[in-house]
């Protein structure tokens, strides 16, 4: 009996340990977070603290869906890892360009900010928050991987819910409390962050896209 329940306690230490190393280096909560407070410095505190808490739960319904049914759903609509990436990729782009194109910190805060509806706070957290800054194309391939290799038993699927619940909580932290930095660099430094993180979004939708437009011209010219 010892044994039994010492095995089944290294299997899902082993199957924490292996999924929430995995899933944090992909996600990066601590650099989204950056990348979440350049393109949130419109909202109130009160609205994104609510939006950080939106995004942790709709994170957490990606990566349980991506590590359970991911690859059916994706082969069900016949979508590959390269073209999730290219349109990630897009996206991405999308809002970094957005953001450096947005007004200052200071002329967004000169004007009278309104209360947003919760409705369309929603609809800010899941897109572009969560899919694809925080859980995009790389964090749901990983998923997809991980639901895909791990032995199928309750003390894998276990140890790898419980880690991807862990990581929902720091990615829920690392949103939450993003603006310490903001407040510590004050509203010039604020600024400038934006800026760069924008830019440095950007980037990062051109080497998603890469990626997969890398995938996609080799699986043409492999056929």
């Amino acid at each position: 009996m010892d044994f039994f329940f010492g095995s089944l306690s290294s299997a899902f230490l082993g199957a924490f340990i292996y999924t929430f190393t995995t899933l944090i280096p992909v996600i990066n909560p601590f650099s989204g977070a950056m990348f979440f407070i350049a393109l949130s410095n419109h909202l109130s505190d009160e609205d994104r603290a609510y939006v950080a808490g939106r995004i942790a739960v709709f994170s957490l319904i990606i990566l349980i869906v991506s590590l359970f049914a991911g690859h059916l759903i994706l082969g069900f609509f016949g979508i590959s890892v390269g073209v999730l990436r290219c349109a990630g990729g897009i996206v991405l782009f999308a809002a970094g360009w957005s953001a450096l194109n947005a007004p200052s910190h200071e002329e967004s805060n000169a004007k009278e900010q309104q209360k947003l509806p919760r409705s369309r706070l929603k609809a800010m957290a899941f897109f572009p928050f969560t899919l694809p800054l925080t859980t995009g194309p790389g964090a749901i391939a990983v998923s997809v991987a991980l639901g895909t290799s791990l032995p199928f038993n309750v003390a894998n699927i276990a140890g790898t819910i419980c880690a991807t619940i862990v990581t929902v909580i720091v990615i829920w932290l690392c949103y939450r409390y993003s603006d310490r930095v903001s407040k510590a660099v004050g509203a010039a430094g604020a600024d400038a962050l934006a800026r760069i993180f924008a830019f440095i979004l950007i980037c990062l939708g051109v080497s998603i896209f890469w990626q997969g437009f890398s995938d996609l011209w080799l699986e043409l010219n492999a056929r």
